[in-house]
């Protein structure tokens, strides 16, 4: 069970050195945590873990320098989530098992495309749903996602490599469960953890590269104000885990470059509360932001009415936990799940009141456009 992390900026951490390429390769176990409660699977045996939670069974193969790579889904908080589904899973590595290099792969996919499994009157219906309760002040930001499904690849891995291709971000990542392959082309950092600082990078704002006006996102008094929604959600997340003070936003509405579409970036910076734990600083930030709404507690429960589908890994934070306390966390956008014969894809949009239903569903298509870009010409 692999796992595999790529960057076009170096942005994966191994100690102190930045990678491209980050490989785990033949993990020791995995932890994970679902309704039933906290499990270890260790040299063959999977066990129920009692009083402790899945962050601190992770913690006591850290201290053993072991790395731990994987998610907490968006559902990581919810006491309500599906008996089937993860609130949190983690492959367990040993150092002697990492590679900073691509591994070979020559097994092509066959050519397939992405099926809406909601209709965009379904989706435009839910963003006039939203825009209500923003105009009656519940909300004034909200994500709404959607689901796609596609033919399950013999090749997930080389399937990850051509989206990639067609992609390439920042914090993309390849993870092989026992049950399950999550694919990401993420470019969002969530939280990075070096030594007693933290920062994110939420990203809120996106047009096409294909639109003649260049700068027209930085001009785009919707985007831009919904970024600096963002951004003060994420100030407020990031205070309750960081010293008085000391949390501050920097390089404020960067516009970044990608294959297919521009994206407004903006990034927040603290420095960690003294002895402050792990389990503390996911509890306070989790899930993402810039995937809920805000306020955050009240965007959750209007998602939960509005969306069918259970977001699981997508919209949660995909990453690694380091043996000297460090962590890097994307945040779980672009993705896809791949389980037996079921394999989806996941887009979203923001929504403040202003917000054009048609411009946010087109929105959500430009999303998908290198993913289903990767599936036809494999």
């Amino acid at each position: 069970m692999t796992t595999h992390l790529k960057s076009r900026s170096s942005s994966w951490k191994l100690g102190k050195k930045q990678y491209s390429n980050i490989n785990f390769s033949e993990p020791i176990g995995c932890i994970y945590e679902n309704k039933q409660g906290v499990f270890l699977t260790y040299k063959g045996k999977t066990k129920k873990k009692k009083n402790i939670s899945c962050i601190s069974l992770i913690e006591k193969f850290l201290k053993k320098g072991h790395y731990a790579c994987g998610y907490f889904s968006f559902e990581f908080l919810n006491k309500k989530i599906n008996k089937t589904e993860y609130k949190a899973i983690f492959n367990l590595y040993e150092r002697k098992n990492i590679l900073k290099k691509t591994p070979h792969t020559t097994h092509l996919n066959k050519k397939d495309t992405l099926k809406k499994l909601q209709t965009d009157k379904h989706f435009l219906d839910g963003i006039r749903k939203a825009k209500n309760y923003i105009k009656n002040g519940d909300i004034y930001q909200i994500n709404l996602t959607r689901e796609f499904s596609f033919a399950p690849p013999n090749n997930p891995h080389n399937l990850f490599l051509q989206y990639y291709s067609q992609q390439p971000v920042d914090y993309a990542s390849y993870i092989e469960f026992p049950d399950h392959v999550l694919i990401s082309g993420s470019m969002e950092l969530f939280l990075e953890k070096t030594n007693n600082t933290i920062k994110t990078k939420p990203i809120k704002g996106t047009a096409s590269v294909a639109n003649k006006t260049k700068n027209q996102i930085n001009n785009d008094q919707k985007e831009l104000a919904e970024n600096l929604m963002i951004v003060d959600l994420m100030r407020n997340d990031l205070s309750r885990v960081c010293k008085t003070g000391s949390v501050v936003s920097k390089k404020l509405f960067r516009k970044k470059k990608y294959a297919t579409l521009y994206q407004l970036e903006s990034e927040v910076e603290g420095k960690l509360k003294k002895n402050i734990k792990t389990t503390s600083i996911f509890k306070n930030t989790m899930p993402p932001g810039s995937v809920t709404g805000a306020p955050k507690s009240r965007a959750i429960e209007i998602i939960r009415e509005i969306e069918k589908h259970h977001r699981g890994p997508y919209c949660g934070a995909i990453g690694m936990f380091e043996p000297n306390g460090n962590f890097c966390f994307s945040v779980g956008i672009r993705i896809c799940k791949i389980k037996n014969n079921d394999a989806r894809f996941y887009t979203g949009a923001g929504i403040v009141w202003d917000s054009v239903p048609k411009k946010e569903n087109n929105e959500t298509m430009l999303k998908a456009k290198a993913f289903r870009l990767s599936l036809e010409k494999r």
